[in-house]
């Protein structure tokens, strides 16, 4: 094997690795905001007016489902923003969104 075939090779499996690892953070990142945005239009911003994943409409895809759409990325959105405190969870298992941990993040524009 010739140094472009390596080379070709070692090119190859780079980005592989930058798929495998950077697209789907870049996926969830394109969701963060959708998921803001199904808060605020159920309203459920604050504790009293927090909603369940069924009423957020992110409830897991049925397996005949995810076979023939693509890959929903809102749940590991709601889980990133679970993380760092945007979205807060109720002793009942509802969600709703801290508008003020919001205001302190990244996405404080949307």
């Amino acid at each position: 094997m010739d140094v472009q075939g390596i080379l070709f090779i070692i090119l190859l499996v780079i980005l592989f690795i930058l798929s495998v690892i950077f697209l789907p953070y870049w996926m969830i990142m394109r969701a963060v905001p959708k998921v803001i945005k199904a808060f605020r239009e159920k309203n459920a911003v604050g504790e009293k007016n927090a909603v369940t994943m069924e009423e957020l409409e992110l409830k897991p895809r049925s397996i005949f489902r995810r076979m023939f759409a693509r890959r929903d990325y809102r749940q590991n959105a709601l889980q990133f923003l679970i993380r760092a405190d945007v979205v807060d969870i109720t002793e009942e298992g509802k969600f709703f969104l801290n508008e003020q941990k919001l205001m302190l993040s990244k996405w404080r524009h949307l």
